[in-house]
């Protein structure tokens, strides 16, 4: 299990060389944090400015663009390039809908009730309850929130037990740690762009031992409207611990403020609220 010690939280070099050499900062970034590196910042302060942007989020989302990648289902890989639409209403609400000549592959899906993942080839739906995902593990190659993560569009959590940073040149690498005593187990990192207007560039969620659960990368910011979020326009992201992989280069970010949580972007698929009823009548 890989171990945050309080002595090495104010750099975390030792603890974090994993996650320094997976993520190292290369390359160029495009869309928004353009202007020279400004101070690091406290980390409270940093969240707070990150999570500023998240809450200039009103209303439902809708992106569109290309998908590519491949899923792991059932140990055989299926590879993918098709369109994708997504809905987004905070703070779980989601439709990623994947299609190929207007036939539907893939849809992924969330709200208040549960979460779904619909593979149109096999005509299977897998469905599951928030706070049981551990349940469909092995079945579910990415579930519906893990696409919100991977897009930032939920921000940086506030809280947790521990928080350092490591400052990089262009970003401030922020760490979540659980656990209350002097050690804890490293679980989330953020790298956020030290040059305004501090955008999230890169996310890593880790398991035990530190293996990686989910890496994402985050670029092509724009803002919607004049004062509307920054919304990032490329998503590339990994989950390694099922055999998944996605980008997604979205050509419009746009508001559909006629969606509401109640809408049919966010309903339950049928075969879903078939199961649920099954198992309520089961007693379990």
């Amino acid at each position: 299990m890989m171990r945050l010690h309080q002595s090495s939280l104010p750099c975390a070099g030792r603890a974090l060389a994993l996650g320094a050499a997976l993520f190292a900062p290369v390359g160029c970034r495009s869309g928004g944090g353009h202007g020279p590196a400004g101070p690091a910042l406290e980390v409270p302060q940093a969240l707070a400015l990150v999570n500023q942007n998240a809450g200039t989020i009103h209303g439902t989302l809708r992106a569109s663009g290309n998908v590519d990648g491949h899923f792991t289902i059932d140990g055989r890989r299926k590879s993918f390039h098709v369109d994708g639409v997504l809905f987004y209403l905070q703070p779980r609400n989601l439709r990623f809908d994947l299609k190929s000549m207007g036939d539907r592959k893939i849809l992924l899906g969330s709200n208040s009730a549960g979460f779904w993942f619909c593979n149109a080839e096999e005509d299977t739906c897998r469905c599951g309850s928030h706070g049981a995902e551990d349940e469909l593990a092995d079945e579910i190659p990415v579930r519906p929130v893990q696409i919100i993560e991977a897009l930032g569009l939920g921000g940086v959590p506030a809280d947790g037990t521990q928080r350092t940073q490591r400052v990089h040149r262009q970003f401030q690498q922020v760490l979540f740690a659980s656990g209350e005593s002097s050690e804890g187990r490293l679980e989330k990192e953020y790298w956020l762009d030290r040059s305004e207007p501090r955008l999230i560039r890169r996310i890593v969620f880790r398991g035990d031992e530190g293996s990686v659960r989910m890496e994402s990368s985050l670029d092509g910011y724009r803002r919607l409207e004049d004062d509307g979020p920054w919304l990032p326009y490329t998503m590339t992201a990994t989950w390694p611990t099922t055999g998944a992989h996605l980008r997604f280069r979205i050509s419009k970010w746009s508001l559909a403020s006629e969606v509401g949580p109640d809408g049919p972007q966010f309903a339950t698929p049928p075969e879903c609220a078939r199961d649920r009823q099954a198992a309520a009548g089961a007693g379990y």
